[in-house]
């Protein structure tokens, strides 16, 4: 049974004390999870960000493979669906780290809702600023009412700049637990091929992509800046993860194009599987 997720980030003075709200139900409406969390001075979008980071964190240790995530903000929705770029240094570290836990999930969906059908998650949120304190409402697994511990509660390490004039992260694939000599790529089947009518590199790509750190000829600049943000995460992917990380779908951002992609880690012995429909 898959997962109905709620967030909602703030702050007051932008930047300012902020906080972030996360409420996570079962599609038969069991409540799963309530939390409250004082994020510190943040801006209005790095909260919104963090709020989706901590409720991933949560998610990824229930069992199902489905999640559905609802937030009121359109910028945040946006750019992790790839319709935005993030050009923010600070918020593309969040939007990372976001990546890295969405390729732990079979399926996702995002999608934007009005703020009058996002109360619960706005209430949480505001309660953390208003006790500047993280506070966990309720949880399947644990006590209502605790104090949320903050090692557990903190979505950057311990240390970092929390300012939005932050430099990206800048980590290596060794300091990520990927071996640097560790051969990675990634395997693109193109599932519905693109509108020749529409789509601006005029011609279909090869039915099975590899991708290491080089985009192939002939790929849409539109596909790629869908494929790029799951490509790049599976890539950093932590060595212990890496064989787990499932088939993602990822649909080209052209409005009038159809194209879509199946995604995964190119692990040997995987063959070259054919185009969908063949």
């Amino acid at each position: 049974m898959g997962l109905i997720i709620h967030i909602d980030g703030g702050s007051r003075g932008n930047p300012g004390p902020a906080g972030a709200g996360v409420v996570i139900h079962r599609e038969d409406g069991a409540l799963i999870h309530e939390s409250a969390h004082f994020l510190g001075e943040q801006t209005n979008n790095a909260a919104e960000y963090l709020a989706l980071i901590l409720a991933l964190r949560r998610a990824t240790r229930c069992e199902s493979k489905a999640i559905r995530v609802n937030s009121d903000s359109q910028l945040l929705v946006r750019q992790i669906t790839g319709e935005y770029q993030v050009k923010n240094p600070k918020l593309l570290e969040f939007y990372e780290q976001a990546q890295l836990l969405l390729i732990k999930i079979q399926r996702w969906t995002m999608r934007h809702i009005p703020r009058e059908h996002n109360s619960c998650a706005d209430k949480l949120a505001n309660m953390a600023m208003d006790r500047g304190e993280s506070v966990l409402v309720f949880d399947i697994e644990q006590d209502a009412g605790a104090s949320i511990e903050p090692e557990r509660d903190a979505p950057v390490p311990k240390g970092a700049d929390t300012s939005d004039s932050a430099s990206p992260n800048t980590k290596t694939p060794a300091d990520r637990g990927v071996a640097n000599d560790e051969p990675r790529a990634v395997q693109v089947l193109v599932a519905e091929t693109p509108n020749p009518s529409t789509c601006p590199a005029r011609n279909s790509p090869s039915a099975t992509i590899r991708i290491t750190h080089t985009l192939p000829a002939g790929l849409c600049v539109h596909a790629a800046q869908a494929l790029l943000p799951t490509v790049i995460a599976i890539l950093n992917t932590d060595s212990s993860e890496y064989s787990a990380v499932p088939t993602m779908t990822v649909r080209c951002s052209h409005p009038e194009c159809a194209a879509s992609f199946h995604v995964s880690p190119a692990r040997p012995g995987n063959g070259s599987p054919r185009r969908v429909g063949d």
